[in-house]
């Protein structure tokens, strides 16, 4: 192994990227088809969220030695990076035929199961790097965020004191039981773990969005909300749609009722009230309750920029709806009812769009600020009264806002 390799690999195992990057360039400036010298090349690009240079190091490391069983790890590895989950399971697979017997290839075949959303799966993976290394910290995380996906949280609980027990320097085992106290609606309990793993490794953006879900946590209507959100995350894709298609049901239904009664009654009402309010924040809590931690002292400084930046966003829309209301309520005039609607469902959008990244995150705010423009010839046309027909553009927008959402889920993939 040559001085560059082994100062690459060391350097590496410091949490020191960039300079391994280096040295492993160095190294592959003498021998260009220095396969491990590819492989460090890729993990150091990773590690520095260079995904796609990353890849392509990995790709011409197994395309020299297709044989290398580690190399194909290092590939699958990349690939789940990058969120390409088919391509990393049959990656990795690839690696345990050529060797089955590395715990740290079920490790990431468990990881890779996870994120495609087969949480049984997943926890085979994660006993099967278990059986190999009984002390396999990584394979002990997976294996517990596998139990709490499938229902089993007191048994994750136990596997994630295990993982402690013989690693308690671990950020990852500190944030991985902050999650599950999560999950067992203890958002208190959760912060002490999620702070733990924050001062052994400050960057770990697992333990900054737990200790954020923990402070939002700590209003009774965001836990609602969580647990809520949590307790889907569990759920298969079948039973999640089944809940959806029931919720549309469900206002039908409501609606109709509404419709029907000529003095509705105040339980009706009130039902319809907290109904509408929960679809509304299924949407946007999110971005409203990482506003309101804005204003907490310590909460503020858990927020990304990014988050900060949406609610610069959400909130004026958020808060013009709000004052629509109120001059609803106050006035009971259509107009501010009508605007309250066209604001709400504008925030939504908002929200939408600042969950996504990039140009998917271009394509929403375009699209939402059209929508915007669509609402204001919706209120233009109300205001002018007769001259002008408004159920076409109130059409319109409402297409264009279920568009949004559809698009949204297109862009998510």
């Amino acid at each position: 192994m040559s001085a560059h390799l082994a100062r690459a690999q060391l350097l590496l195992a410091q949490s020191r990227p960039g300079e391994a990057e280096r040295e492993a360039m160095l190294a592959l400036s003498a021998d260009p088809q220095d396969t491990a010298a590819l492989a460090l090349l890729a993990l150091s690009r990773c590690a520095q969220q260079k995904r796609p240079e990353a890849l392509a190091a990995a790709e011409s490391a197994v395309g020299l030695a297709p044989d290398n069983a580690y190399l194909h790890y290092v590939h699958a590895l990349t690939l789940h990076h990058l969120d390409r989950e088919d391509a990393a399971h049959s990656g990795i697979n690839a690696a345990l035929r050529l060797n089955p017997e590395d715990p740290d290839f079920f490790s990431l075949l468990a990881g890779i199961e996870l994120a495609r959303g087969n949480a049984p799966a997943a926890l085979t993976a994660a006993e099967q790097a278990l059986a190999i290394d009984s002390e396999h910290v990584e394979a002990a995380n997976l294996r517990a965020m596998a139990l709490v996906r499938l229902g089993r949280k007191a048994e994750a609980t136990e596997t994630v004191d295990f993982a402690l027990q013989h690693a308690p320097n671990s950020a990852l085992s500190h944030a991985n039981q902050g999650w599950t106290y999560l999950h067992r609606n203890d958002p208190r309990r959760a912060q002490e773990f999620f702070r733990e793993a924050l001062r052994l490794d400050p960057t770990m953006e697992f333990a900054r969005q737990g200790m954020l879900e923990a402070l939002k946590a700590r209003n009774p209507v965001y836990r609602a909300m969580l647990a809520y959100f949590l307790w889907m995350g569990r759920q298969g894709a079948k039973l999640q749609w089944g809940i959806i298609i029931g919720t549309y049901f469900f206002s039908r239904f409501l609606n109709s009722q509404l419709r029907g009664a000529e003095h509705a009654s105040w339980a009706l009402i009130l039902l319809a009230l907290v109904f509408y309010l929960f679809v509304y924040l299924t949407w946007t809590a999110h971005p409203m309750f990482n506003l309101l931690l804005r204003f907490d002292r310590f909460g503020r400084y858990v927020l990304s920029r990014d988050e900060r930046i949406a609610t610069y966003w959400f909130g004026p829309l958020a808060g013009a709806a709000v004052a629509a209301l109120t001059w609803w309520v106050v006035t009971r005039a259509g107009l501010p009812l009508l605007a309250t609607l066209l604001l709400a469902a504008l925030s939504i959008c908002g929200a939408a769009t600042f969950q996504r990244q990039k140009r998917a995150r271009l394509i929403l705010g375009g699209c939402t600020v059209l929508l915007a423009l669509v609402a204001a010839m919706v209120v233009f046309e109300v205001v002018i009264g007769p001259v002008v027909a408004g159920g076409g553009v109130m059409s319109v927008f409402v297409m264009g806002f279920l568009g949004i959402q559809i698009l949204a889920n297109v862009l998510s993939r």
